[in-house]
């Protein structure tokens, strides 16, 4: 009996990790950065949707963001980009899209209950969800290259349950 126990403990562990992976996105709701409200249900199952975990404060992040700025250049037509700004300040984090001229919705993750229902350890983090409302792939930490960024964007676009 000692056994089972350990096992048990690590198959919850490891379902925790994974988090929505192959399951439908957890929605959520809450005010955006322009002042206006944003509720993933009336978006998911339409097309796929990129969920960029960010802070104005993250080093790593301001690495990536011109790759943001150009992805909802390129494929903002074919996919709905979505920024949760976590626990941020809300003057510096409107500064911090301003600079890089992001038009995409930015949602205040004020408590951080958004990156908690996706299991977001660190930032930034991308989530992809498939068109079918799916969660369908995580990318944890900055992208080294706009080339794997791209890859994994394409990915996304063409991915079919």
């Amino acid at each position: 009996m000692k056994r089972v126990f350990p096992l048990a403990f690590l198959l919850f562990i490891g379902a925790w990790a994974a988090g929505p992976l192959g399951r439908p996105a957890p929605a959520f709701q809450g005010p955006t950065l322009t002042g206006g409200r944003f509720d993933l249900a009336e978006h998911l199952g339409l097309r796929p949707i990129v969920l960029h975990f960010w802070a104005s404060n993250c080093p790593p992040c301001r690495t990536e963001a011109l790759y943001w700025t150009q992805a909802q250049l390129a494929y903002g037509g074919r996919l709905l980009i979505v920024g949760v700004n976590v626990q941020d300040i809300p003057t510096m984090a409107r500064e911090f899209v301003a600079r890089y001229g992001w038009t995409f919705p930015n949602v205040q993750d004020k408590t951080a209950a958004v990156a908690a229902a996706y299991r977001v350890r660190g930032k930034p983090t991308t989530v992809f969800i498939g068109a079918d409302g799916t969660v369908v792939g995580y990318h944890a930490g900055p992208y080294r290259s706009a080339a794997a960024f791209e890859r994994d964007l394409l990915r996304l676009i063409d991915w079919r349950p």
